[in-house]
């Protein structure tokens, strides 16, 4: 798995994690700074303790450079997440 790879699929897994949860921030009175971190935390606390997850996990752990492919995995969580925010609130 590549650090580009893992960019990319973190970025999907944001942007879908806010989209699924942008109802609940705005009803909340929530910005769009703590709604990236709650995003970023759901996915770091529940997202990965589900199926298929443990399947990516073990690509990025097997690749050549383990962590910069997690680093590169939860700054595009972070990305996906403020993207997502940007568009829907556009």
């Amino acid at each position: 798995m590549s650090q580009k790879e893992a960019y990319r699929i973190g970025r999907s897994t944001g942007a879908d994690i806010m989209r699924s949860n942008y109802g609940d921030f705005a009803m909340n009175g929530v910005g769009k700074d703590d709604a990236v971190d709650q995003v970023c935390e759901t996915e770091a606390d529940h997202y990965r303790q589900f199926s298929p997850f443990e399947f990516t996990a073990k690509e990025f752990n097997d690749s050549r450079n383990p962590d910069g492919v997690w680093e590169a995995y939860e700054r595009g969580v972070r990305v996906g997440a403020r993207k997502a925010w940007d568009v829907i609130t556009a």
